[in-house]
């Protein structure tokens, strides 16, 4: 159920079973993945599984709400190209410790991103084998709705924000000088 139990404010009682619960989180994902949502997944192509699924990446990678429609449009563009999504978040979920309590790793290394996993998008193409996290509307939103443009890569900067790049060679100038 990844990706569709919907993140929201939920009142239970005591006597509230977990199945109950669940029921709860499906039927508002069903309330928030709307017609017009449907129709616009639709005109792109994407399957409700497909949308769940890059919204999920898309929640993980933005922090700013005003950036997620032009993250959600690097993955779009890439896909479209046939180039890998390349996406951290996909990493963490893939080697998170289970044992630990956690479910992100943080610090990646080189090994993690050429861990063999279903999804890990360094290591696959396309889209993961599933979602990995539940996303919010607005994640959801950016996926059906993203941004125009031409750009490819994006990389943190540090402050919540990314910078982004239409080429590899500006992408790598926006590395060095906010990743090392």
């Amino acid at each position: 159920l990844e990706g569709f139990l919907f993140p929201d404010t939920y009142r239970v009682g005591l006597q509230t079973t977990a199945e109950e619960f669940v029921g709860g989180m499906l039927r508002r994902f069903d309330e928030i993945y709307s017609q017009s949502i449907r129709d616009a997944a639709e005109e792109l192509g994407l399957s409700p599984l497909e949308v769940v699924t890059l919204a999920s990446v898309v929640e993980r990678e933005a922090l700013l709400d005003e950036e997620r429609a032009r993250i959600a449009a690097v993955f779009h563009n890439r896909l479209a190209r046939g180039m890998r999504l390349e996406a951290d978040p996909t990493v963490q979920y893939a080697v998170a410790p289970a044992d630990d309590g956690g479910w992100w790793k943080s610090g990646l290394t080189v090994a993690d991103l050429q861990t063999p996993s279903p999804y890990n998008t360094y290591f696959i193409d396309g889209l993961p084998a599933g979602p990995i996290a539940n996303p919010g509307v607005k994640s959801i939103l950016a996926v059906v709705e993203p941004e125009e443009t031409e750009e490819l890569f994006f990389v943190a900067r540090g402050d919540d924000s990314h910078a982004f790049a239409e080429t590899l060679d500006e992408h790598e100038r926006n590395v060095e000088r906010y990743q090392r």
